[in-house]
């Protein structure tokens, strides 16, 4: 579930000793200009974890599943229980203070199968919120809603990415936050708070709320056009009324019955979360 996490240590003392670990491996230089003064920050790296010392702080950014996989892949299910001994297999290579970890950002989310097609799947996204999805340039496999945002939501077939290591109809669907409140609004501050397995259900419930707020075309369901058409949506935001959207969203959504694609997918992330809460031995 959890994926990527970028921590900052300001504590001279802990970022001395991280610092200096021997397994850190250099890896750049880096200096740019304010006004008068130039500052310097310095890369190491371990794995697929990278660290970057600046004169105030020390940051720790990667994929803590990709450590978990010795640097492989993310594309397996990611349990509960795998980042957190994730987690202590890094306390105990850097003799960290997990509670001096403080929490920048976060990405999380599932893998499913989701019944039909991804590319299908993939191409009938249109809002998260007011917020469009949007294909990315570099990855035609990939959506992304929110780029400019505090929070991004990420759609995208993992079978692509890593077709030897997952089903080749694999839905990735995932949540990147880009500032630290929206972590700390969900209640997490410290490295130190995802090593307790009761915390993640704040990561799922914010999972599922994210997904709520997608608007998802069903197009095997016979309804009023006009809800399949991106101008019509695109003329209901430009209203300028805040609540015609959510409005004609929840019509939308009561045509299509209970039995609705996007209340299929729902399901199947509530279903995958709830076994990513199984206790499971470490394993790739």
């Amino acid at each position: 579930m959890l994926d990527l996490l970028k921590l900052k240590i300001t504590d001279v003392a802990l970022i001395n000793r991280v610092w200096n670990n021997p397994l850190l491996e250099y890896d750049g230089k880096s200096e740019k200009r304010f006004d008068y003064e130039i500052k310097e920050k310095y890369v190491r790296k371990y794995r697929n974890l990278y660290f970057t010392k600046f004169q105030n702080r020390l940051e720790i950014n990667g994929s803590l599943h990709y450590f978990y996989n010795d640097g492989l892949h993310n594309a397996n299910d990611f349990y509960i229980s795998n980042a957190i001994v994730a987690i202590h297999q890094l306390r105990n290579l850097f003799y960290l203070n997990l509670s001096k970890c403080f929490l920048i950002n976060l990405e999380y989310g599932v893998n499913i199968l989701s019944g039909i097609k991804i590319e299908d799947l993939i191409t009938n996204l249109i809002y998260h919120e007011k917020r469009q999805f949007v294909r990315s340039t570099k990855f035609f496999y990939y959506k992304i809603a929110g780029n400019d945002a505090y929070k991004q939501i990420k759609a995208y077939n993992k079978g692509v990415q890593f077709p030897q290591y997952c089903d080749n109809n694999t839905f990735r669907f995932e949540v990147k936050t880009k500032q630290a409140k929206f972590i700390h609004n969900l209640g997490l501050y410290t490295l130190q708070d995802l090593t307790d397995a009761n915390n993640y259900t704040l990561l799922i419930n914010s999972l599922i709320k994210e997904w709520n707020s997608v608007l998802l075309f069903d197009l095997s369901k016979k309804i009023d056009t006009k809800f399949f058409n991106t101008h019509f949506w695109e003329q209901v935001i430009s209203a300028g009324n805040r609540n015609k959207f959510n409005n004609q969203k929840k019509l939308y959504f009561s045509k299509l019955g209970d039995n609705n694609l996007h209340s299929k997918i729902k399901n199947a992330i509530i279903q995958k979360t709830k076994q990513l809460q199984r206790v499971q031995f470490p394993s790739l």
